[in-house]
């Protein structure tokens, strides 16, 4: 037999869950702005029918099952692998730009200007070798180059310094995130042992994924519990029981913890940019000399060295005005160090006294500018790999710095477009549409005013019943 307050039950469970359903549409509504929030929708079911043998299975109403976060991860896993893509270049471009604003090129303030300049000066010198007007010139020339080129190698080693210390608060961030990780892994945990979904704490830990994707490529896996761990090769970033590797820099390498340094992919993220921008591009500072080009460090001490070491050479067999001969034209600031762009300078006796400025090739011949024409004809000699005068090597390193900030600019920009497409995706599937969740409100309001009608007019049919039966007789 059907209990007679079963209706009144049904009544109140149909209350209970539009009720539940308003309360997660007015959380929904709530945080449609809310960064990295994923809208949720309560999953209605069937409460447990009753089975009578003379009627059937008799439903008992409605309840909600459990709350649904909406969520695509294999969007999230496309969008995460794109984003450490889309900041790399866009790092990159930022970085390369810097570059190309300290070489000023092409402009009449860079080291091209500056190299034709001096060259000239030597032909001029050559044309009259007698003018103090025009010795005076070439010293002055000379050392407005050396100044130039000192000048751009300390803005870049500047920039190196700069790059380092944004290592270093890139890698605090990564840090960050994962303790942050680790002590959400613990709250999902307990949640998800005590049966209960935390849908807002996935949420926070999703958008953390997220942030950490811009920072480094990492492998993760989600365990039985909800707690994801988190690798990056073969070192565990972020572990179960919240344990959390961290991570440093020295030396301005990036390393675990145990002193090994981080294995980082190409083109992964805004760590793997910078160490790119900083070591391959700006380059290593090395005060031993030239070895290789590893950076445009490398690229101006390579030029200066060519010039300093030619220009000497020619310059210490000539003859000045007062017949002095073996000295050379460039010295070093410190001997201790290598023929490097911030350690030339024009040598004293030559900054003191023009005359002894070599244009001559023999003794007694102040009208002699043979040795000068030499010198200025330096730029004519393929001194670098023997392939490139020094004008065309210095063109030719500025044009590949060129390309490569044209194709970080280009990649930059197609990353954007992939980037913006999934987060259209995502957003159409996680995100809050406040159109829908206003038809929700409605349906939600109208099947609670409908049951609460139900309630009402049983209400009333028990009335009857319990004040009414048995009245006839009294």
């Amino acid at each position: 037999m059907i209990s007679t307050f079963l209706g009144i039950e049904i009544a109140k469970r149909a209350l209970f869950a539009q009720r539940t359903a308003m309360d997660i549409t007015s959380h929904n509504i709530a945080n449609a702005n809310t960064p990295g929030y994923s809208r949720q929708e309560g999953v209605m079911k069937t409460s447990s029918p009753i089975p009578l043998i003379s009627i059937g299975i008799v439903g008992t109403g409605v309840s909600v099952d459990y709350v649904r976060r909406i969520r695509d991860e294999f969007t999230d896993i496309q969008y995460r692998d794109e984003n450490r893509v889309k900041n790399y270049w866009d790092e990159l471009k930022q970085n390369v730009e810097q570059v190309e604003d300290i070489l000023r090129e092409p402009t009449e303030n860079g080291i091209s200007a500056a190299i034709d300049a001096f060259w000239n000066s030597w032909k001029e010198l050559s044309a009259n070798p007698e003018s103090m007007a025009v010795r005076v010139s070439v010293k002055e020339q000379a050392q407005s180059f050396i100044s130039i080129l000192s000048h751009t190698r300390s803005e870049l080693i500047q920039l190196r310094d700069q790059s380092t210390k944004g290592l270093e608060i890139q890698v605090m961030d990564v840090n960050d995130i994962a303790v942050q990780i680790g002590s959400l892994n613990e709250e999902i945990k307990r949640a998800t042992i005590r049966g209960q979904v935390p849908n807002d704490l996935l949420d926070k830990r999703d958008l953390l994924l997220d942030n950490l994707s811009e920072l480094v490529n990492f492998d993760m896996r989600v365990n039985e519990n909800n707690e994801v761990i988190i690798n990056i090769r073969d070192h565990v970033l972020v572990g179960l029981n919240n344990a959390v590797n961290k991570l440093e820099v020295s030396n301005g390498d990036v390393v675990w913890s145990d002193g090994i340094p981080l294995y980082i992919k190409p083109e992964q993220g805004k760590i793997s940019s910078i160490l790119e921008a900083r070591n391959n591009i700006v380059g290593k500072v090395d005060d031993t000399g030239y070895t290789n080009e590893t950076g445009y460090i490398q690229v101006i001490d390579r030029l200066a060295e060519t010039i300093y070491t030619r220009v000497n050479e020619l310059h210490s067999a000539g003859y000045g005005i007062d017949n002095s001969t073996g000295i050379s034209f460039f010295s070093l600031i410190d001997s201790t160090k290598g023929v490097v762009a911030t350690n030339i300078k024009l040598n004293d006796e030559i900054r003191e006294n023009p005359e002894k400025i070599a244009a001559g090739s023999t003794i007694d011949s102040s009208g002699d500018g043979t040795n000068a024409q030499r010198i200025s004809r330096i730029d004519e000699e393929f001194l670098i790999d023997n392939s490139f005068i020094v004008k065309d090597y210095w063109r030719s390193q500025v044009g590949a710095l060129g390309i490569i900030s044209q194709r970080a600019k280009w990649i930059s920009e197609n990353q954007k477009v992939l980037i913006d497409a999934l987060t259209k995706r995502r957003e159409s599937t996680a995100g809050v549409s406040l159109d829908e969740e206003m038809i929700n409100m409605i349906k939600y309001q109208n099947a609670f005013s409908a049951a609460s009608r139900v309630l009402t007019v049983m209400d009333e049919m028990l009335s009857i019943l319990i004040e009414k039966t048995g009245v006839v007789g009294r």
